[in-house]
Formats: structure tokens, C-alpha cells, sequence
């Protein structure tokens, strides 16, 4: 974690492996009543980016956040840009933020590369009516 030039915080940290998109909620059937639940590659990518936000030192941040990711795939695989955000944005609630409707401003940038990984920096955003509208 370090100081920003704009007097703000910013946290970099690495989630090593392959980057996972969200995926879609699951429903299932339990008698007569319907059960919503993640699916349990997308939870434990989500408890990874926890994890990994918490051993580099990241802690939360009150007001509006910035957030840049950069996501590193090997060979041809595809990824959405926007489920790989949201897998980590969600992995962030409560450690780096209280809650993803904290981040303003966000940049996701799926590239080719070994070893499979994302970088992830979360910058706090000086407070301005525009930056929390």
C-alpha cells in the first residue's frame, strides 16, 4: 500500500492463476422452493481475490475508489472483460471497500501472457459531487 501524488491511498496487488469471470447464478429446486446460489468456481475465485488483497495488505477505504485491472491470459483463451471485473470487484467487498458501488471510475484490460494472473490497483478517489453522484 502506498500514498498517492494525490495525497489519496493506493493498493496493488497480484491474484497469481488463471483470472475467472463471474458466472451466472444458479437455481435449483428443494421440494417446492427454488434456491439461488453462485456457482462454486465463481465463490472460490471471489474468496481467492479476498485472500489475496488481504496478505498484500489492502485494507478498506470509506469514500469513492478508482479501480484498474489488469488480467493476464495464456494461449487463446476468451474472457469477458466485464465478468472478470466483476468476479474481482465482488472478491473486494468488505476488504478493500465496503461495498463494489464504492468504485467510480474502472478500468479492465484483458491481455496475452505467462504466468496467468491479475493485477489489481485500487486508488482512492479524492471526494467531489461528481465522483459520488
Amino acid at each position: 500500500m502506498t500514498a498517492c501524488n494525490q495525497g489519496g491511498v493506493r493498493m496493488v496487488f497480484t491474484i497469481p492463476g488463471r483470472p475467472i469471470g463471474k458466472r451466472r447464478p444458479r437455481v435449483t429446486l428443494r421440494g417446492r422452493r427454488a434456491i439461488v446460489y453462485t456457482p462454486k468456481e465463481s465463490r472460490e475465485y471471489e474468496e481467492r481475490v479476498a485472500w489475496e488483497a488481504k496478505a498484500a495488505g489492502v485494507t478498506i477505504l470509506q469514500g469513492p475508489v478508482s479501480v484498474r485491472i489488469v488480467a493476464y491470459l495464456a494461449g487463446r483463451r476468451r474472457a469477458d472483460a466485464d465478468n472478470l471485473a466483476k468476479s474481482i470487484l465482488d472478491g473486494l467487498n468488505g476488504v478493500a471497500y465496503e461495498d463494489d458501488s464504492q468504485v467510480v471510475t474502472l478500468e479492465v484490460e484483458v491481455r496475452r501472457g505467462r504466468p496467468e494472473r491479475a493485477e489489481v490497483e485500487v486508488r482512492e478517489v479524492a471526494s467531489t459531487d461528481e465522483a459520488t453522484a
